[in-house]
């Protein structure tokens, strides 16, 4: 199942890719670029989480779980970008600055502690899944994880719920999009709500079903991701259907960036 989840998501990231790239060449802004970065990042991770890739990557590095471990840290990568993205499109100029070191700073701090864990807990008797939830190295390395992608997930589901919000009258298409960025936003939640819960019950000597987590969560992380890449395309078709029809040019189009907030 994984392998299916993460293929079609593999696939629509190499199309959604080359499209963001092509907007960001046509229509350069930091918003634009950064977009393609996310993308790209998010593409190269799901497919890293393939099985028979993340098999292949331990073959050729010779590092265990060397697969788990580029998953991971493009994960971490691709919500920064996110974030990023969203406080260029919804902070004024003077808080700016601020805003993109303080989650530059956060990503860097959480690598920090991650990469370490990883390299000095991987073995061929460990993998970093909550099958291993005994391993206490494998947990904590797990949750440093999971707890950025909650804290980053939540703050996207905030900040795209209000951009859709402030563009659902004057850019239909920029709304709907933003709308699907904040439902995935949501199943990401959900995503390592089901992983973290497993392995907070797992502590506490009650886990629920492993099979159940194990089929729920790569279900939400892959739902997630072809959501955002849908609700991060939809104002480009829209400023695409514009120019069609002889609309407004593309600078004042759906594939303009929504108003800052106040």
């Amino acid at each position: 199942m994984d392998g299916m989840i993460f293929g079609a998501c593999t696939v629509a990231g190499v199309l959604v890719t080359a499209l963001c790239a092509r907007r960001a060449l046509h229509h350069p802004r930091v918003f634009t670029w950064l977009i393609a970065v996310a993308f790209g990042v998010c593409t190269v991770g799901v497919f890293f989480a393939v099985p028979a890739v993340a098999g292949a990557a331990e073959e050729v590095t010779g590092l265990d779980n060397a697969g788990k471990l580029v998953a991971h840290i493009c994960a971490i990568l691709w919500c920064a970008a996110l974030q990023l993205t969203m406080v260029d499109l919804a902070y004024r100029p003077e808080y700016l600055r601020a805003a993109l070191y303080q989650r530059v700073c956060l990503a860097v701090v959480v690598l920090a502690v991650m990469v370490p864990l990883f390299l000095a807990t991987n073995g061929q008797d460990v993998e970093f899944t909550t099958a291993y939830a005994d391993h206490s190295a494998v947990a904590a390395y797990l949750l440093v994880y999971l707890s950025y992608v909650l804290i980053t997930c939540g703050e996207l589901a905030f900040m795209c719920g209000r951009t859709a919000r402030r563009a659902r009258t004057t850019r239909p298409w920029t709304g709907a999009g933003f709308t699907l960025c904040a439902l995935a936003a949501v199943l990401g939640v959900g995503y390592t709500m089901s992983k973290g819960s497993y392995l907070v019950c797992h502590a506490l000597g009650s886990p629920w079903s492993l099979d159940v987590e194990e089929a729920a969560s790569p279900a939400l992380s892959g739902l997630a991701v072809l959501f955002l890449f849908a609700g991060l395309t939809m104002p480009m078709l829209g400023g695409l259907r514009q120019r069609l029809r002889g609309g407004e040019r593309t600078s004042t189009s759906e594939d303009a960036a929504p108003p800052r907030a106040g």
